[in-house]
């Protein structure tokens, strides 16, 4: 479905001195300086694949996605989606794509409401009137948009913008989703219901999505293998559990001692002590069936979890490692 080999974006920008005399000299002579925006990356996307693709601001996520998606021309390396060559923008190209935009998820006039939005979309994309109306009640249904219906889109929150514009990109069933920063600036409920929407969509369709976010949550509820980014190059192509597994090769035994039960030196240096007299101790993927048997036989414990470290300390520490 995408094929990317050695693709690359440059920018030219113009740079000057501060002040007066910076200001005069550029009008004389602009000087220019090139930024390397995306380097050398390669990869494959097959039909279906949900793949996160994560790296701090600036890394180079949200300039991809709009080579992949046809807004910008790559500076060098070649990239095929669908078979089409996306920067020269054919009109069949367009019609199977979606590029979602957390931050301004809606480009329908403001004034328009909800359902004037969605027949728009029909008419620009063609769509057959009994198809359009099939696919609307399952979109509508799934992220239920109804009562906003007859509501400006002005009028709407974030989180609802974020539904109709997701119900804007979908309603042609486009195979190739772009999605950019899906879930910005939404609260936890709303950041769900766009998640469990998204598993729908690719679960009923088929569908192959691409997904950049800050958040964590997004990535590893929808995605099985991600892609890091950072500063414009590749770092890590695979399997989140693969990833977890090479840099965070431990879990956190969180537990609770009976006030008079004692840990005994071997363990107790292993472990922090928290607040309403819960225990978190460090403890290598190998050692946690003995440790955690362990503590149960030997001691009064009144709860015991087992837990993954966040999957943030997992990316931080890819960033400061020279090879995963």
């Amino acid at each position: 479905m995408l094929q990317v080999q050695n693709l690359g974006k440059t920018y030219e920008v113009p740079v000057r001195e501060s002040g007066l005399k910076g200001a005069l000299s550029s009008f004389m002579k602009r000087e220019k300086r090139e930024i390397c925006a995306v380097t050398d990356l390669s990869f494959d996307i097959q039909k279906g694949e949900m793949v996160g693709f994560i790296g701090s601001n600036g890394a180079g996520k949200s300039t991809t996605l709009k080579m992949l998606s046809g807004i910008l021309h790559p500076s060098k390396g070649e990239v095929t989606v669908l078979g089409f060559t996306p920067h020269q923008r054919q009109h069949e190209y367009l019609k199977r794509i979606a590029l979602i935009r957390g931050s301004k998820p809606l480009f329908a006039p403001a004034d328009l409401t909800a359902l004037d939005a969605l027949h728009m979309q029909r008419i620009i994309y063609d769509l057959d009137f009994k198809e359009f109306s099939k696919d609307l009640n399952r979109i509508v249904d799934w992220l239920q948009i109804e009562p906003y219906f007859k509501k400006p889109l002005r009028t709407l929150s974030l989180g609802e913008r974020m539904r109709c514009g997701l119900a804007c990109s979908l309603v042609y069933n486009p195979e190739v989703l772009f999605l950019d920063e899906p879930t910005i600036g939404l609260d936890s409920n709303a950041q769900q219901r766009i998640r469990h929407f998204l598993k729908e969509y690719n679960r009923e369709t088929n569908a192959t999505i691409l997904l950049t976010s800050h958040y964590m949550e997004d990535v590893t509820q929808l995605c099985r293998r991600i892609m890091v980014i950072d500063k414009g190059r590749l770092r890590f192509d695979g399997e989140i559990n693969h990833l977890v597994e090479r840099l965070t090769p431990y879990k956190f035994v969180v537990f609770t001692l009976e006030h008079s039960s004692v840990l005994p030196t071997d363990l107790s240096g292993m472990t922090e002590e928290g607040q309403d007299g819960k225990y978190t101790m460090r403890v290598p993927n190998a050692q946690v069936p003995s440790v955690t048997a362990r503590l149960l036989s030997e001691y009064s414990i009144l709860d015991l979890n087992v837990e993954h470290p966040p999957f943030e300390n997992t990316i931080q520490q890819l960033y400061t490692t020279e090879e995963v």
